[in-house]
């Protein structure tokens, strides 16, 4: 067992992990809580989420951590998401992840590229507001890593309606919508099963 020291932080959520063996480091992604106890209690600060990666190197037991989008003009508040899970395990080159904002409302997703902090964002438009967007490969062993699709719930608080968004993960382009014939409530956490899937289900 290795211990190493961390910096000071709150995650709600990981996005990946990998090993460098060449630095004999782990790469962590992840959302961090910024400052870390701002959930729970009460802050003058606003609350930030700060898409970070964490290097932890198992040689020295030290680790350091580096905001990702290192613009502060391009900060946005990124929470619920998801990478390439064909790539779990692996490095990965994006992360797409909800907007929460206005916290803790969901206004949107964005692609961010984990090297160069590029963000790219998909927007629901005024008064909608949705969850987890969800990755989509268009084949299982596609070669682009963002050769795929989004899928994200969106609900209208003006008409009371909800939508099925697929979006182009590649440039974010609005592909299709499915009408839902009921609400579906905020949340955080969804999945997708095809037809095979469900198959083994029964």
């Amino acid at each position: 067992m290795i211990w190493v020291e961390s910096p000071d932080a709150f995650f709600f959520h990981f996005w990946n992990a990998w090993e460098e063996p060449e630095s004999d480091e782990v790469v962590v992604i992840g959302s961090c809580m910024t400052p870390p106890d701002s959930i729970f209690n009460e802050h003058d600060e606003s609350l930030q989420s700060v898409l970070s990666e964490i290097r932890l190197n198992l040689k020295t037991g030290k680790s350091t951590r580096r905001p990702i989008i290192q613009e502060p003009s391009d900060h946005v508040n990124l929470e619920v998401g998801m990478v390439n899970r064909n790539l779990l395990g692996r490095q990965t080159s994006y992360a797409y992840l909800a907007i929460a904002e206005p916290w803790p409302k969901i206004s949107g997703f964005a692609k961010v590229d984990l090297l160069t902090g590029e963000v790219k964002k998909y927007m629901y438009g005024d008064k909608r507001y949705g969850g987890e967007p969800f990755f989509l490969p268009t084949e299982q062993n596609c070669e682009a890593e963002d050769d795929g699709y989004i899928l994200a719930f969106v609900h209208d608080e003006k008409t009371w309606k909800s939508e099925l968004h697929i979006v182009n993960a590649k440039n974010l382009q609005f592909e299709a919508s499915v009408k839902l014939p009921s609400r579906v409530p905020y949340g955080f956490h969804g999945t997708f099963i095809d037809s095979r899937g469900l198959v083994n289900q029964a």
